[in-house]
This record gives C-alpha cells, sequence and structure tokens, in this order.
C-alpha cells in the first residue's frame, strides 16, 4: 500500500495545492474540516469533499481527517473515462458505501490489517462508486460556470482558461482586464493562495495528464497543445512540479503515482482515540440498530416561525375562503402568512365590485396574517382610496376588536421595480390612513447584487421592515449555491452563499423569508420528486428553520415551469406536503430536540417525536424493495419510563400520498367533482396506529420502511 495515497491527516492548516492526475477524498472523522476551493470556504463534520483533477484547494481548519488520492488508473482499468468528468458527492448513490469503506479502510490502517490486498479492493470499489454515480460532463459544467460571480479574480480566471493554448503571463492578464500587474499578483496571491504563473503552470500540466497518458500521442504534440513554447521546456515544468519526466510518468503504475501532498509531520491524537471514533461512526451506520433517546432537559427554545402560503390568482384567492377543507391551514397555525402576489387592479374588481366582503368576513374570523404584494405607485394608491375604503365601511358594523385584526394586513414592496425612495413615500401615505401595519421588502435583487445590498444596509435599517422577501426562482442560481452544485437535489438543504450574503449584510436576525421553495426531481430517480418524500420534507423544514424566519410555499401547483412546492395539485387535490402540512406545523410553535434524523418536540399535553428514513438522502431514489430499518426509542430520564398512550402516523409513498391512490396521469385525465375529490382526501391519509406502551418495561421499537416517517405522539 502507497502510504503516500492514503492518509490520516492532523494538522491545522495545509497550503494551496492543485490535484493532477486523478481526485482527492477528504473526509473528517474528528471535528470540524474546512476546505477552501479557488475562492469559496466550506466547512463541515461530517462531509465527504471531492476535489477533482486540476481544482486547486487548501485545507484551512482540521483536527482529525482522511486524505485519499485515487490516480485515474484506478479508473481507467475499470473500464471509466476519467478525463471527460467532473465529480461530485451530492449525485452519489451509494454514499452510505463510500463512507463506509473510507471508514473501514481507516480502522484496517490503525489497525496495521491493511495489506495491499485489501486497500486495492476498497480502492477500486470507491473509484467504482464515484465513477458510475458522481460523474457530469466537463464541458457541461463549464458552461454553468459564472465568473462574473467572482468579480475580479473571475475575470482573470476566464481568461486563462479561455487562453490555456496560449502564453500566458502577468502582461497579457493585464492588458485584458485593465488593471496594474502588481496588483493583479497580490490580488490572485490573496484570493488563491498561490501567485498567477503557479497557477498558471500548474494548471497547463494537470490538463495535459489526459492527452500524456494517450500513448498514441507525442510529447512535443502534448507541449504544443498547452502553450508551451517547446517540448524541453515542457518537460522541464513537468519533472519540477510531478518528480518525474514525461516519459517516466507514463511509464508509472497506478500504485507508484502519488499526490504530492506535505502532510508534515502529524501531531497525531492518540490512536485509540482516533479508533474509537472510527468505530463509533461505523456502528452508527449499522442500520440494524439505532437507539434514539428522548432528552427533555435539552430541549432548544422556541422560535416564532411562519409558514408563507403563495397565491397567484384571483381564483386561488376565492378557493380560500370558499373552501372550507382548505380552513385547517390557517386554523393549526397562528403563524401563516398569506401571501396575495395579484394585481390590485384584479383584486379590487373581483373582490369590491359588487361589495362583496365575503373575503373580509373570512380574514377577521381565521385571523390571516394576510400581505399584498405593491409593484408600482399605482398599487399603492389603489389600496388606499378604494380597497382601504371599502374595509372601513364594512368594518363600521363590527367591534374594535375585530376592527385591530386588520393589524395582520400588510404590504410587500420589490427593490427591483420600486426605488427605496418612492417605497418608503408610499409607506408613508399608507400609514396616514391606518396605523400598526407591517411592511417587508422583496430583496430578490439585492442577493443577486451583494454590492447594492451592503450599500442600503443602513437606509434598510432606518425604514425598518417586518419582512424581507427572498424569492428563489428569481435568484440568478437557486439558493446560490457554488456554481453548477446549485442543479443538485439535495443543494435544495444548503444555503451557504445566501448565508454569506446574509452575514455580510447585518440586517434584522431571523426576519428573512424564502419563497418559492424548491421542488425537484431526485437525482437518481427520474419518477419522484421531493414532495413525494416524506423524509426530504422534513429535513428541508428543518434546515430552513436554521437560517430563515419562514419559508414560501404554493397553495396550488402552478402551471408555469417554476417548480415549487404546493399543498394542492392544479385539481385541488390534496398533496403529501398539504397531508404533513398540520404535523410539520407543529416544529413551528415548540421547544426541538433532535439529530439528523429525529425530531423531539415538547407540548403542554403530549411529546411528538418525527423519526424520518435517512437513506432516500443518501441514495435520492424511490427503491421501495428496501428492507426496514429498527428503531428503538426510549426515554433518557428513567422517572419518565413508565405506561404512555401512543398516536403513531406512518407517512410514506402509499400512505397520505395522493400519487399512490389516484397517479398523476389520471387526476389530469379527467374532471372531478367536489365531492368525489372530497372522498378521496378522506382516504388520502396517513396509516395510524393507538395503543399503550409501558417504556419502563422495554423500548418502544418501530420498523421504518424505506422513505417512511413515524410520527409519535406519547401523551402525558
Amino acid at each position: 500500500m502507497n502510504t503516500q495515497q492514503f492518509n490520516i491527516i492532523s494538522k491545522k492548516e495545509y497550503p494551496t495545492k492543485r490535484v493532477t492526475d486523478g481526485l482527492v477524498l477528504i473526509l473528517p472523522i474528528k471535528g470540524t474540516l474546512g476546505v477552501q476551493r479557488f475562492t469559496t470556504n466550506v466547512e463541515s463534520d461530517e462531509a465527504l469533499f471531492i476535489i477533482n483533477h486540476a481544482e486547486i484547494f487548501n485545507i484551512n481548519k482540521n483536527d482529525t481527517s482522511i486524505l485519499l488520492y485515487i490516480a485515474s488508473d484506478w479508473f481507467s482499468e475499470l473500464g471509466h473515462s476519467f478525463f471527460d468528468y467532473q465529480y461530485t458527492p451530492n449525485l452519489i448513490q451509494s454514499s452510505y458505501e463510500l463512507r463506509q469503506s473510507l471508514l473501514q479502510m481507516t480502522n484496517h490502517k490503525l489497525m496495521n490489517t491493511l495489506s495491499d490486498d485489501v486497500y486495492e479492493s476498497y480502492m477500486y470499489k470507491i473509484a467504482n462508486i464515484i465513477a458510475t454515480e458522481a460523474r457530469i460532463d466537463s464541458e457541461y459544467l463549464e458552461r454553468q460556470v459564472d465568473y462574473s460571480y467572482f468579480g475580479v479574480t473571475g475575470e482573470i480566471l476566464k481568461y486563462i482558461n479561455d487562453h490555456l493554448e496560449k502564453r500566458v503571463t502577468l502582461k497579457t492578464i493585464a492588458d485584458k482586464v485593465f488593471i496594474s500587474q502588481s496588483n493583479i499578483s497580490s490580488h490572485f496571491y490573496n484570493h488563491l493562495g498561490m501567485s498567477v504563473k503557479n497557477y498558471v503552470d500548474t494548471l497547463k500540466l494537470s490538463n495535459s495528464i489526459g492527452k500524456l497518458l494517450q500513448e498514441k500521442i507525442n510529447i512535443s504534440e502534448v507541449s504544443e497543445s498547452y502553450g508551451f513554447s517547446n517540448a524541453s521546456s515542457y518537460t522541464k515544468k513537468f519533472k519540477q512540479y510531478f518528480g518525474y519526466t514525461p516519459k517516466e510518468y507514463r511509464l508509472l503504475s497506478k500504485e507508484e503515482k502519488h499526490f504530492r501532498f506535505d502532510v508534515g509531520k502529524n501531531k497525531m491524537p492518540n490512536k485509540k482515540v482516533i479508533q474509537s471514533e472510527v468505530i463509533r461512526q461505523l456502528k452508527k451506520m449499522n442500520i440494524q440498530s439505532n437507539y434514539f433517546s428522548i432528552d427533555l432537559e435539552n430541549m432548544g427554545e422556541v422560535n416564532k416561525d411562519s409558514i408563507v402560503i403563495q397565491v397567484h390568482n384571483i381564483e386561488e384567492l376565492r378557493q380560500v375562503f370558499t373552501n372550507k377543507k382548505m380552513k385547517y391551514i390557517f386554523e393549526c397555525n397562528r403563524q401563516v402568512i398569506l401571501y396575495c402576489m395579484i394585481d390590485a387592479k384584479i383584486i379590487q374588481n373581483a373582490l369590491f365590485k359588487d361589495r362583496n366582503y365575503k373575503f373580509i368576513d373570512f380574514i377577521l374570523q381565521m385571523d390571516v396574517n394576510l400581505v399584498f404584494q405593491i409593484s408600482s405607485n399605482e398599487e399603492a394608491d389603489i389600496y388606499i382610496d378604494n380597497l382601504w375604503n371599502n374595509y372601513k365601511n364594512h368594518l363600521k358594523i363590527h367591534s374594535d376588536e375585530a376592527r385591530n385584526k386588520f393589524n395582520l394586513v400588510g404590504y410587500i414592496f420589490d427593490i427591483e421595480l420600486m426605488s427605496l425612495k418612492e417605497i418608503y413615500r408610499n409607506i408613508i401615505k399608507l400609514q396616514r390612513y391606518r396605523e400598526n401595519m407591517k411592511f417587508g421588502l422583496d430583496i430578490t435583487h439585492l442577493f443577486n447584487h451583494p454590492n447594492i445590498f451592503k450599500s442600503v444596509e443602513s437606509q434598510l435599517k432606518r425604514i425598518g421592515f417586518d419582512y424581507y422577501f427572498i424569492d428563489n426562482h428569481k435568484l440568478s442560481s437557486p439558493y446560490l449555491n457554488e456554481n453548477y452544485e446549485g442543479l443538485l437535489t439535495k443543494k435544495v438543504f444548503k444555503f451557504s452563499k445566501l448565508r454569506k450574503i446574509m452575514d455580510m449584510v447585518q440586517m434584522e436576525d431571523r426576519n428573512y423569508y424564502l419563497l418559492n421553495i424548491q421542488n425537484d426531481l431526485l437525482l437518481n430517480d427520474g419518477g419522484m420528486e421531493v414532495i413525494e418524500s416524506p423524509p426530504l420534507l422534513i429535513k428541508m423544514f428543518k434546515n430552513l428553520k436554521k437560517y430563515f424566519s419562514g419559508m414560501g410555499i404554493d397553495l396550488i401547483q402552478q402551471n408555469d415551469n417554476n417548480a415549487t412546492l404546493y399543498l394542492y395539485d392544479k385539481k385541488i387535490f390534496r398533496s403529501l406536503l398539504g397531508n404533513m402540512y398540520e404535523r410539520l406545523s407543529e416544529k413551528i410553535n415548540y421547544k426541538i430536540n433532535g439529530d439528523e434524523y429525529y425530531t423531539v418536540i415538547e407540548q403542554s399535553n403530549k411529546i411528538t417525536v418525527f423519526v424520518s428514513d435517512w437513506r432516500i438522502e443518501e441514495r435520492e431514489t424511490n427503491d421501495i424493495e428496501e428492507e426496514s430499518v429498527r428503531i428503538h426509542l426510549n426515554f433518557k430520564d428513567i422517572q419518565l419510563r413508565q405506561p404512555y398512550i401512543i398516536f403513531n402516523e406512518i407517512i410514506n409513498h402509499r400512505h397520505g400520498n395522493i400519487n399512490y391512490l389516484a397517479p398523476s396521469y389520471l387526476r389530469n385525465k379527467y374532471d372531478w367533482s367536489d365531492e368525489f375529490i372530497n372522498k378521496l382526501d378522506e382516504y388520502n391519509k396517513p396509516k395510524f396506529r393507538l395503543y399503550e406502551h409501558d417504556f419502563s418495561l422495554e423500548d418502544l421499537t418501530l420498523d421504518l420502511e424505506y422513505n417512511t416517517v413515524h410520527i409519535i405522539d406519547i401523551y402525558k
């Protein structure tokens, strides 16, 4: 086994390096790992990093991690074309097996039992998983990269990448971007941790590897393809960087190749400590033995989060206050915000031309938090001169208490459509007619232009908006993720770039609302969407709560291409999310405790435990043949181990999912009567059981099916 390919690293920081012939995998096994890739910093205590061929990176935070180098030969021997692709862990279906293999290799290394045969078997397994499940076409990715996001650095990078076949110098770059050579040099080193010359040379050399390993191409041709003056110059630089001449490198075996990464004198923590941590993680991955402990002493603080129900047209708005089966949306959770994204003229003509006040009565009855979109000065005048007069006339027959409920009504402006000065003037006009109104601002445009956002920070604070809406559909890339990774379903749960901007502009804490939560097809399953997976929906809610005051979903599925999560489909059948809505709302108003796969909520009369199958997130496929996972649940406090009444709901691809009960092609084929829809909705419910369980005698045992959530109510 080549020790230069597989290492346990424990230094805190490592300098910038470029990966050349192959991939580098880094997995934290203790503490947090911080990796800078180009200009982006990412930290994690569990995520696997794949550093691609020709990519630069440095480690700026580390306790104990695994670093594995896999040369391209491991892939080519398995029949995979390596250099035509980039690789990302977010696509890997078998991430469970991949992580397990890395931990098992580490355990063998610590026990001195990692023989050449064992090492080789793991390397082939890992290479095969990555090559078959993680690859994306390199040319496709290049089209997705928006260099403009990186400012000056992006201009330099784009110029270098577009001119690799030529001689690239500081002068040629300076002439292109109109910045002095000294400024480019310092700027580049500060942002990427290496000089421009080193960056260009290593990129040319790394990209030349693919051609070099094709034996039919001579070294002069390789040299000429990447702008070297001659084969001698290419050979000299190649040996300087790789330690071998190009000719010698062609003859190396996969075992002889190594990643020139100076691990230095690792201050290795106690070997037994590392081994015990590796064994602990391996045991945790053993899905046949899962013990969850309910700890009521360490519950999190209450967060008053909201759900924003997006209403796009007047027909949907009518459904809200005429369709009795939708009342539960507002009855179960007082933190609902009904967001009317409808032109003011349409609202005026449809709701008040015949003095129809049912809508106002509905607001008064249900305590609805209602916000209207205002896109122009004209719309603001309509609300002041026409709609508000209708409110006043009708409220004359109501008590003062009822009139006060209109403090729940607010208005949302869009900073892309109106200047802050115009918005402020309209706020003053509206406040002359009513007191204690709430005002919000759609600031998506500012997230697309962070520098502008920073420049207006103080003005926004002075005005003091109640809501800041961010519309995912209008972001320059969904959730502002890194390059192509914004296309991946798992990135629905990541908000790294958004958080970076939110931290840069320090507005009021937790005032951000993310609208149009995306509903994607699963990566490894072309027929299943996020909305059909209860565990993914639970995970989405949990991650959103960390960063936002609320999330926006559609009341009714839209006909456009902007796929958003919704409560009802186009035929007004309740979706799986609609069926989970009430239970998910419980997670908003109460104290919460839990790890990645279970959540504990303590309420006055019961304790609710959400247990989610994690394998759907690992594999992202609707593989219903998977075996059940046995879960064991009990209280940490022995005094609480006593008999309780248990109400156990089960939600999965069958129970509560309208697509199982009535497939979408069938629902779209016919016109359905309200009576028939209501009947199907009554049957389309989670499966449940009611029983007594004595925790003092034994754990509560559950068989958790694939892509399933158990919601367990333990009544006090």
